[in-house]
């Protein structure tokens, strides 16, 4: 077209030669040769540029996806290896006590006898608590307990410590998850807010709710403690270990609360392997 219109406009120039007429033709046609390779080196120059930014970004997240995978396989090992000096170690000192108290008991005098049973009950039921414990910290024991399993000991071990009430409800047909990995993680985030809970809520009751819909596995935890400022609290390491576990597993989280409401946890887990992908992009 460029070319068209310039011999149209030099047939119009009755007073200009032929070569003059071709040399203008061939500068204007070189001009718009050049134009056109700038704006296409533009173009390309700016695909890469943004390719290799994303590729950065993507290297980026996979290397912090990685030390996030390594702290929290290095924690899980952590708490395993404690979990085995409390059954090894403080659960045979506290069995052997028990057991001493036990025989004390026989042979103390009747003054003494109710301090000594106070003594043996304690020893007992401290045995009973330690077991208890090594289970939760075990994440091989939490895959062969079960995910719901896990939980429901977890709440039984916090009434009978803490809580007045602490209530488990499942809606649904329990579903299996994409990986056991993340059966353990999302175990240790709703242990952590359990463990937050105990810490600094005050709370008298907990209640955790599992949904398990047909793509997604729906976990809400509430207590009804002194809750907090959501604008001015200080981040500590609970809610960064729980933020980042989340993300290992592509779930999504909700936390809610205010002055004198309590505090709700709503966990979003994809069980479906299409809903899980999605969560990745």
């Amino acid at each position: 077209m460029i070319v068209l219109s310039v011999i149209e406009a030099g047939e119009g120039l009755g007073g200009t030669s032929m070569a003059e007429r071709y040399m203008l033709i061939y500068m204007i046609n070189v001009l718009a040769i050049i134009v056109v390779l700038f704006i296409a080196f533009f173009v390309m120059f700016n695909i890469r540029k943004n390719k290799l930014l994303q590729d950065k970004i993507k290297r980026e997240q996979e290397f912090e996806t990685q030390i996030a995978i390594a702290k929290a396989e290095t924690q899980e090992q952590i708490l395993k290896d404690i979990a085995w000096e409390l059954h090894d170690s403080v659960g045979q000192l506290l069995i052997f006590g028990n057991m001493q108290a036990g025989g004390l008991l026989r042979l103390c005098p009747e003054t003494l006898e109710n301090k000594v049973l106070e003594i043996h009950e304690t020893l007992k039921s401290s045995l009973t608590e330690v077991r208890a414990l090594s289970k939760t910290l075990n994440g091989d024991v939490v895959l062969d307990l079960g995910f719901e399993k896990s939980i429901s000991n977890e709440l039984l071990r916090l009434e009978r410590m803490r809580f007045d009430k602490a209530t488990l409800q499942v809606i649904g047909n329990q579903q299996q998850f994409i990986r056991s990995k993340d059966e353990v993680m999302l175990f240790r985030i709703i242990q952590e807010f359990l463990s937050n809970s105990v810490k600094y809520s005050l709370a008298k009751t907990i209640n955790i709710s599992m949904d398990y819909q047909s793509d997604f596995l729906i976990v809400i935890a509430k207590d009804d403690g002194q809750g907090f400022d959501m604008d001015t609290v200080e981040k500590g390491s609970g809610l960064i270990n729980i933020n980042s576990r989340a993300k290992l597993i592509n779930a999504e989280l909700t936390l809610n609360s205010a002055p004198g409401e309590g505090v709700e946890l709503i966990i979003r887990y994809p069980l479906s392997k299409a809903k899980h992908e999605d969560a990745l992009v």
